[in-house]
């Protein structure tokens, strides 16, 4: 009986030697996908997973890639889509709108022709569509591009939070620098923490496109290094023992 004890005993103190983890957080971002490709892997990638909460953000390829552009009625629609199954699924669901971007970068990487709109003019197209969809489904929304624009950012060649030519030697200014992820998340993580949705155990699937997998950065599509959800991880993990 007292080796058995004895046993026990140091199974608790190596339990309690081991870092806490509050949340178990998934990196489902992949580069260049639009809301038809979010709808494809949904299943494989999110639903198989049983996450507690999925925080989804995804428009910038629907909108602004000259080889997969969405119409704005079928962006709403497959938001629409992804929402209801992750609802029924039992999960909760927080919406972003996606960042703004430097027009002259991605000019010079897409057909200016096939603009109608500029490409910031769109995004906030697709940001009302975010919230429009948020509301009618009643899951949380965070207007990321809003809190971007009122910080007049990005501003080409000169800002810290967007890839340009002046901070990381590419003609970008569509994906944040490390800096820009670790704001993401911040923004993020202050969201959820006021409005107490950070709770124990809970398992987190972030799912998008390649500003969710943490393009330009190591470890991209993984929760860790220096992409958003894995500052994120770190974030709950650090602040919720």
């Amino acid at each position: 009986m007292t080796f058995f004890r004895a046993n026990i005993v140091l199974i608790l103190l190596v339990m309690l030697s081991m870092p806490m983890v509050f949340a178990q957080t998934i990196n489902a971002g992949i580069s260049g996908n639009t809301t038809v490709d979010l709808l494809e892997r949904l299943e494989t990638d999110v639903l198989n997973h049983e996450p507690d909460f999925v925080i989804l953000m995804v428009g910038t390829n629907d909108m602004l890639n000259s080889k997969k552009l969405v119409s704005y009625a079928s962006y709403e629609k497959n938001l629409g889509e992804i929402v209801k199954k992750i609802k029924q699924a039992g999960a909760q669901i927080l919406m972003m709108s996606p960042p703004p971007v430097d027009s002259v970068y991605l000019y010079q990487r897409h057909d200016k022709t096939l603009f109608k709109n500029t490409p910031n003019e769109k995004l906030k197209f697709a940001r009302n569509i975010v919230k429009k969809v948020a509301n009618e489904s009643e899951s949380e929304y965070l207007d990321l591009n809003q809190v971007f624009s009122k910080m007049n950012l990005p501003e080409h060649n000169k800002d810290l939070f967007f890839r340009n030519e002046r901070n990381s030697g590419v003609k970008d200014g569509v994906h944040p620098t490390a800096l820009g992820y670790r704001f993401i998340a911040e923004t993020v993580f202050d969201f959820l923490k006021t409005n107490n949705l950070i709770h124990s155990n809970q398992k987190i699937v972030c799912f998008g496109d390649s500003i969710t997998y943490g393009s330009g950065v190591e470890n991209g599509g993984t929760v860790v290094g220096g992409n958003y959800p894995a500052v994120l991880t770190s974030l709950i993990n650090e602040n919720f023992k």
